[in-house]
């Protein structure tokens, strides 16, 4: 069915189809990058309390291999410095 409707469809849409996929890919990268920022803070909230904006703000520019570091070390944490430190 879908190579079908690709069979049918004019040119200039179907080179227009990479632009979509990349977009839609993009689009998917951001959704999972929020998620797993919201489930960070989640974290940090049920294990040390109220989060300070300083935690908020750094959390909102990571990139998802910090999160995911980030969200591992809650494990061994005693405090929000610990989880966020460089020396770790």
């Amino acid at each position: 069915m879908f190579e079908a409707t690709l069979d049918l469809m004019p040119e200039e849409e179907l080179s227009a189809l990479p632009k979509l996929a990349h977009l839609l890919g993009r689009k998917f990268q951001d959704g999972r990058l929020e998620g797993e920022a919201k489930i960070l803070m989640r974290q940090l909230q049920r294990r040390f309390g109220a989060v300070p904006a300083w935690v908020g703000e750094k959390i909102a520019k990571a990139p998802s291999q910090s999160l995911e570091e980030w969200s591992l070390r809650i494990l061994d944490a005693q405090s929000l410095e610990d989880v966020f430190s460089d020396r770790m």
